[in-house]
């Protein structure tokens, strides 16, 4: 389930080969900051990107494109070292002391309809932002500008053709939906661990947190459901007609124009208190509930399902 990574290892845990890494780069260059004077060089090592400073070296980029050319499918715990053994032997030095500064951590699915059919059905998430919304893609960011945390849902064969990447056989027009969580700092507080390195991701107990905390984020979004008026036997007054209607209409909207619609209120200032918009959403999303009509989307039944069974290959 990993991606792209980027790794951090220290100068004098590299020695005496530390001199010689930037003979084995494409394209070496060479980089001052004007605010702090520090000279860096970068360059490529098949693919991924090595920053070379004073103090050490920075890796940053895919790992399964690194060992197998392409992202298409990423790494479980049990591949994952290959790859960075591969890291290894190309740069002549141990990686897996090395430590992990961001991963992203993800998997395709293989769905039953078009890709975007799942993500018109996908609501807001708590304490993240939801963004960036198109046919192919949708992402969920922190409004500041750190992006700890960010995940996003997206058509990976259309990604693959756009970047002219290659797709494997039988996959040309596959439903393929890659739901990815992307981690950027501070991984030893995220996991509470004391410290991440490469080889800790192929630990069965931190795959494990990891898949929960994906499944988890997965399962606290709101989705759009269906509303089933087989039995009104529990409509009692003109209130649970109207709260009924209302989740029904709710339901039925697309979830951009209710974004719209809150982004409207904060815009004109409609309240004082800030808390009223959290108010408010809550409320809908109870409304949208309505105990007793509201039942699951078959679509999203189905992607449910999906991220469920992700648990089981650890």
């Amino acid at each position: 389930m990993y991606d792209k990574v980027k790794l951090w290892v220290n100068r004098f845990d590299i020695g005496e080969q530390y001199p010689n890494i930037i003979n084995l780069l494409d394209t070496a260059k060479e980089q001052t900051d004007l605010n702090t004077r520090e000279v860096k060089v970068f360059g490529y090592l098949e693919g991924l990107r090595l920053n070379i400073f004073q103090s050490g070296l920075s890796i940053e980029g895919s790992l399964p494109k690194f060992l197998y050319q392409s992202n298409i499918y990423t790494l479980n715990r049990q591949t994952t070292p290959q790859a960075f053994e591969k890291i290894g032997d190309k740069l002549h030095f141990n990686i897996k002391e090395a430590k992990v500064l961001s991963l992203e951590f993800g998997a395709n699915y293989n769905m039953q309809y078009p890709v975007y059919r799942y993500l018109e059905k996908l609501g807001d998430m708590p304490r993240l932002e939801r963004s960036n919304y198109t046919a192919s893609s949708l992402y969920y960011k922190p409004r500041s500008k750190a992006q700890q945390k960010v995940f996003s849902f997206y058509d990976k064969i259309a990604e693959a053709k756009a970047k002219k990447m290659i797709v494997p056989n039988g996959l040309e027009d596959a439903n393929l939906l890659r739901y990815e969580m992307r981690l950027k700092g501070r991984l030893p507080t995220l996991f509470k661990r004391n410290e991440v390195t490469a080889s800790t991701l192929s630990e069965e107990q931190f795959y494990s947190s990891a898949i929960k905390m994906y499944q988890d984020t997965y399962f606290s979004i709101s989705k759009q459901n269906k509303l089933t008026l087989n039995d009104m036997s529990n409509i009692k007054t003109v209130k649970d007609a109207k709260e009924v209607l209302m989740a029904l209409l709710i339901n039925q909207s697309d979830q951009e124009q209710i974004k719209a619609y809150f982004d409207a209120l904060k815009e004109a200032k409609v309240f004082e208190d800030r808390k009223n918009y959290t108010r408010l959403k809550n409320k809908i999303k109870e409304i949208s509930n309505k105990a007793g009509y509201v039942v699951p989307d078959d679509l999203i039944k189905e992607l449910d399902n999906e991220i469920k069974n992700i648990g089981a290959y650890v």
